[in-house]
């Protein structure tokens, strides 16, 4: 069998609050490696929020914050970031339009000190998970970012001048949105890592279940929804399996042929 390669969503795919990682996707990850694939994270997290367990598991590369940053075997293939100037400049037009928001980068999280209390739950979830040494308020040093993950309300106002710079995605099951460097997305990223390893687009697959796994689900040769995905996902991926709770990367990497 020609190598294949199998780029993984982790929120909603891989992993969810209440049950972590189901043990099968860690049996379907070891045995993807067995039959010499390559399991790849392709998410909408910058590097600085994706838990150094969860790479563990075995994944060869990442692709994160939704494409702007791309590492295989912990080399930099791509990375788009900004710096201390641009985030302040974003910054005072988020608080401006009632946006609570925190910076993700490669190495850290970014967060106002003003609007901490707006960002609770999923700051909360995030230093759960990794520890308060990769948060630093904005106003102490410098700041490399890639992209911003804003909290939205009724009253937030997007000023033009983000959406001049940024793609806008809305989650749909929560109030969040990610604002992304233009042009990018997780198909750009697999589009990059794939042409640097020399592997053929026909052999690429992909798991996702929310917004920012449109884009990587139509590229790839073989794009699976989660049982859990949004309708909107649901109904436009190539293949559907069942639900991160009913063992959904298991059965759907069985059902394709790769275990």
């Amino acid at each position: 069998m020609d190598q294949k390669i199998i780029f993984f969503d982790i929120d909603g795919t891989l992993f969810m609050p209440d049950i972590g990682v189901p043990k099968s996707t860690i049996v379907a990850i070891e045995k993807l490696l067995e039959n010499n694939h390559i399991p790849v994270l392709s998410t909408g997290r910058a590097n600085a929020l994706i838990p150094q367990s969860l790479i563990d598991i075995g994944f060869k590369g990442i692709i994160a914050a939704a494409g702007a940053d791309v590492t295989f075997e912990n080399k930099v293939i791509h990375q788009v970031v900004e710096g201390t100037e641009a985030a302040k400049k974003m910054g005072d037009l988020l608080y401006e339009g009632n946006l609570a928001y925190i910076l993700e980068g490669p190495e850290y999280i970014y967060y106002d000190r003003k609007q901490a209390l707006k960002i609770d739950e999923y700051v909360d979830n995030a230093i759960k998970d990794l520890g308060m040494e990769r948060f630093k308020p904005i106003d102490e040093g410098d700041v490399v970012y890639n992209k911003i993950s804003s909290r939205i309300n009724e009253d937030s106002v997007i000023h033009p001048l983000i959406k001049e710079k940024y793609e806008i995605i809305h989650h749909s099951k929560i109030d969040v949105i990610e604002l992304v460097p233009k042009g990018y997305n997780k198909a750009v990223g697999i589009k990059k890592m794939i042409e640097y390893l020399g592997i053929d687009r026909k052999n690429t697959y992909a798991f996702g279940d929310s917004n920012n796994d449109i884009e990587m689900l139509d590229y790839v040769e073989h794009g699976v929804a989660m049982g859990n995905a949004y309708p909107e996902i649901l109904e436009r991926a190539k293949y559907k399996t069942k639900s991160i709770y009913e063992d959904g990367i298991y059965y759907g990497l069985k059902e394709l042929g790769l275990l």
